[in-house]
């Protein structure tokens, strides 16, 4: 939110610096997004302070607003804007606009005047000016009113043309599908039902809560205009304004949710300023408010505030400050007070908000520090985090580069099991992934143009799914992972492939399981530990489940001397064509404890042993001794199987 300070003050009646007041609105909540500039115009000029609008405050977003907070946190009057205080003129009922609305469940409010006889021009240079230094460019004096008052207030307006009118009236409705509306800005947008429309005579208009048409924009042949000021449903603000990529600052406004009750000193405001600077006539119209709002009373106990912030605030105090914050109270004793929440308060909802209110208001700076007298608490820490972080350590150490790639993902039509979001920013990246592998694959193409060949990553994250077609909580699920990209572009796909099982090697090695086999399963390579899978394994990554590696981590790791060294040992078998090794190495490796690991290399030897056979490759790495006692034991193990040994 940026905040003219020469405009500020116009409201809050105080001499300091603008870098003394971004302190104090800091103090506030609102921390300066960029650093203070000036703006300046001819004979008119400001410093500006744009300001960092985290919290769900409705009346941040405008000027009025914040200078309420500010002039609370200064303990000095706050000063309301001049409105129309004067009676609306009668107008016959063939002059009226008449609002109808079909779609009560988008439109909580349309409140509208009528204005006659009114000369439109340039504005005037304060009026541009603080436009301008704010972000918005003048166009001519109704439409810089209306975007005055929006920014003055935070209750977005608009202006159009009766002139344009084919018919005297406003239906507001769902839009139909294959309509179309042209925008102020030129820009034409196909609509659907999801949308909801400001109609004249049959045709859109305005859409609704988003953007005006150019259809009855308001220019300098302009003498009559209807003025409105609304209120709708803000979700389908939101969605609507993100699914056509409007994002604009009435946009901004309705997407917090804005009182109903704001129209009132929006349009009272608009008046008198349209009256000053444009003429004419106002003239009463119909305000469509079939539900109105009621008043939010809450209760504050004043031992609650002391509970929260450990300092002893004075009762008297703590109403000063609530009444400075618009508060009303209602009734009130020495225990707690009953006060009635401003309209504009929407963001108020249960006793700690306003707690914070007073410790805000009161400065956050002051509540005491001390030390802490009791034992610090119990580390609450999800195991699992731990583990990943213990997970990330072993991949760095195995030479591997971590990457977080985006989980939102192009959505494919044809997998039932991935979750679409309803709200995504981008159509295009509407799906959440059900894969890491994608991710990091893209990840790989930046490091080939940097002409890196040896490309080792990992990723720890989530991947998401779906079972079934309700949209119940139940039904969703994410899996926690370690996805691993392994691939040099100098090497075989076969070379990669072996690269790849032996850094899977290292990773569990370092995490002490070392039972695991590879099983090829469903045409897939499934890595096992028992029955549990762990996770599967291709030629260039694998994946792993974390919390099924946190499951069978924990075997002790075994002890080498200092004094023995690795050896290596090949054996080669002749088995059949589909013959799957996963199990037979498995079995193997119990057989010594010295044996550290076994690769396996397929070799096709189809002149030397035939086309239904294979020449399985076993590579034993074992700890230094003899191994020719293994190696009989071995060879007995590979006869049961059925297995020959070649020599």
């Amino acid at each position: 939110m940026k905040i003219p300070v020469e405009w500020l003050k116009e409201y809050v009646n105080i001499k300091k610096s603008s870098a003394e007041i971004g302190k104090a609105f800091t103090s506030i909540g609102l921390m300066l997004d960029k650093p203070i500039y000036e703006y300046k115009g001819q004979g008119y000029s400001t410093e500006v302070l744009d300001l960092e609008h985290r919290m769900d405050r409705s009346d941040w977003l405008s000027v009025l607003g914040c200078a309420r907070d500010l002039a609370a946190f200064e303990n000095v009057p706050l000063k309301y804007p001049d409105t129309y205080i004067g009676e609306l003129r009668e107008s016959d009922e063939s002059q009226k606009v008449p609002i109808i609305v079909e779609c009560p469940d988008l439109v909580n409010r349309f409140n509208t005047v009528i204005f006659k006889n009114i000369r439109v021009g340039e504005s005037p240079e304060w009026l541009k000016y603080r436009l301008e230094a704010y972000g918005i460019a003048s166009i001519n004096n109704i439409v810089d009113i209306t975007n005055y008052v929006m920014v003055e207030t935070g209750q977005p307006m608009h202006a159009q043309d009766l002139a344009k009118f084919q018919k005297r009236e406003i239906l507001i409705r769902r839009a139909r599908k294959d309509e179309k509306i042209t925008t102020l800005l030129g820009e034409v947008i196909e609509l659907n039902d999801e949308y909801f429309v400001l109609t004249q005579d049959g045709k859109p208009i305005v859409l609704g809560g988003i953007v005006g048409g150019i259809s009855t924009a308001v220019d300098n042949k302009t003498t009559e205009i209807v003025l409105d000021a609304g209120n709708y449903n803000q979700i389908n603000i939101r969605k609507s304004s993100r699914r056509c990529k409007i994002q604009n600052e009435t946009v901004l406004r309705y997407d917090k949710y804005l009182n109903p009750k704001l129209t009132e000193l929006a349009l009272m405001r608009a008046i008198k300023l349209i009256l000053e600077n444009a003429g004419g006539e106002v003239y009463k119209n119909m305000d469509w408010y079939p539900s109105p709002t009621a008043d939010k009373n809450m209760v504050l106990r004043y031992d609650r505030v002391s509970r929260l912030s450990g300092m002893q605030i004075e009762p008297e105090k703590v109403k000063r400050i609530l009444k400075s914050l618009e508060y009303k109270i209602l009734e009130e004793n020495n225990t707690e007070i009953k006060l009635q929440v401003p309209h504009f308060r929407t963001d108020v909802a249960v006793e700690d908000d306003l707690v914070a209110d007073v410790l805000r208001i009161n400065d956050y700076a002051n509540i005491p520090v001390s030390f802490i007298k009791n034992s610090p608490p119990k580390e609450i820490t999800p195991e699992i985090y731990n583990f990943e972080e213990e997970l990330r350590e072993i991949c760095v150490r195995a030479g591997m580069h971590e990457h977080i790639s985006d989980p939102l993902v192009q959505p494919n039509p044809e997998d039932k099991t991935q979750v679409i979001l309803e709200n995504a920013i981008s159509a295009e990246k509407s799906g959440l992934r059900t894969e890491g592998y994608s991710g990091l694959e893209n990840v790989s193409d930046t490091y080939v143009k940097h002409k890196i060949k040896d490309i080792k990553l990992f990723e720890i994250g989530k991947i998401y799914s779906k079972i079934g077609t309700q949209t119940k909580l139940e039904n969703f699920t994410e899996t926690r992972i370690l996805e691993v990209y392994n691939k040099n572009i100098d090497l075989s796909l076969k070379e990669n492939s072996g690269n790849t099982v032996r850094l899977l090697s290292t990773v569990m090695r370092d995490l002490g399981i070392v039972n695991y086999r590879i099983d090829y399963l469903d045409g897939k390579s499934v890595i096992l530990v028992d029955e549990d899978t762990l996770g599967e394994i291709r030629h260039t990554d694998f994946n792993l489940l974390t919390e099924m590696l946190l499951k069978h981590r924990g075997q002790p790791h075994r002890i080498i001397s200092e004094y023995r060294v690795v050896k290596t040992e090949d054996i080669s078998v002749i088995v059949p064509k589909a013959y799957k090794s996963g199990p037979l190495v498995h079995r193997l490796k119990s057989v010594d404890n010295n044996i550290i690991d076994i690769h396996c290399l397929i070799e096709e030897l189809e002149s030397l042993i035939g086309p239904e056979s294979k020449n399985l490759l076993l590579k034993f790495s074992y700890l230094g001794g003899s191994f020719s006692q293994t190696k009989e034991k071995i060879i007995e193990i590979l006869g049961t199987e059925g297995l020959t040994v070649r020599r």
